[in-house]
């Protein structure tokens, strides 16, 4: 009989909280401690390492850090935060006014976009270093600089987003759930976040798996403002199912 998603699913927690307390590990102690065999270890890690949360290398498995703010980068989720981003870059129009918050994958939809001229208008510093169509128009919101993202961020920047309408907004968040909406674990940020759903036309949402049915500290908007969210096939299910009843449009993203 076959084991249900569920209880592979509670195996692949068990197996990162186990990598927490021992930090390195290998497949032998790891089947050991979950009670499996090491054909079931290995495949589990196989997946988790494909989802970037842990490491294979000579024999040994650790964790990788998932947080965004951490300067290690994990290279699957990169991978997973571009294809998110080329996915996202399709929604927007020549012409269209665009708004794109200080999400790391957000900001990536810039690269999928230099065929078209966009005005761009965006409290995300690092597009000062990316190449752009010519003809767009790139506007940064001013503010005071906070690093380590470099966000703007204040009474500047929000009076820049106050100030405007986009026709389709591109933001990332810190967590997506139905109980506590979209939200962020920046509050200098959240303020702002919140003035871009607010004035967007269309709102995109770029959410890798690890954002899905997750709470962060600060609410940003409702799920029901977005109009489409994209992420990736390791997302929860029944999570994305529940944001579907919401009237939000789903795109799962193979990686």
């Amino acid at each position: 009989m076959k084991r249900s998603h569920e209880e592979v699913a509670d195996r692949r927690k068990l197996l990162i909280s186990i990598l927490q307390d021992l930090e390195v590990s290998n497949v032998k102690t790891l089947s050991r401690k979950l009670n499996v065999s090491e054909m079931t270890v290995r495949r589990d890690c196989s997946v988790l390492s494909e989802m970037g949360q842990i490491r294979q290398s000579f024999g040994k498995i650790e964790l990788l850090p998932l947080d965004d703010s951490q300067l290690v980068a994990s290279e699957p989720i990169e991978h997973i935060k571009k294809c998110l981003a080329k996915e996202a870059a399709s929604y927007v129009d020549d012409r269209d006014t665009v708004f794109i918050n200080t999400s790391s994958t957000a900001v990536q939809a810039l690269a999928y976009l230099k065929d078209k001229a966009i005005s761009l208008l965006t409290n995300n510093t690092t597009v000062i270093g990316m190449e752009h169509n010519p003809k767009s128009a790139i506007i940064l919101s001013g503010g005071e600089i906070r690093y380590p993202k470099q966000a703007l961020s204040g009474d500047i920047a929000m009076e820049s987003f106050s100030a405007a309408r986009s026709d389709i907004s591109i933001i990332g968040c810190s967590g997506l759930a139905l109980s506590t909406g979209i939200s962020t674990s920046v509050m200098h940020e959240a303020r702002i976040n919140s003035k871009i759903i607010e004035n967007s036309g269309k709102l995109v949402v770029v959410a890798d798996y690890r954002k899905i049915g997750k709470s962060s500290n600060f609410t940003i908007g409702e799920i029901s403002d977005i109009d489409t969210l994209i992420t990736d096939t390791f997302a929860d299910q029944a999570c994305l199912t529940a944001i579907e009843k919401q009237g939000v449009r789903v795109i799962q993203v193979p990686t």
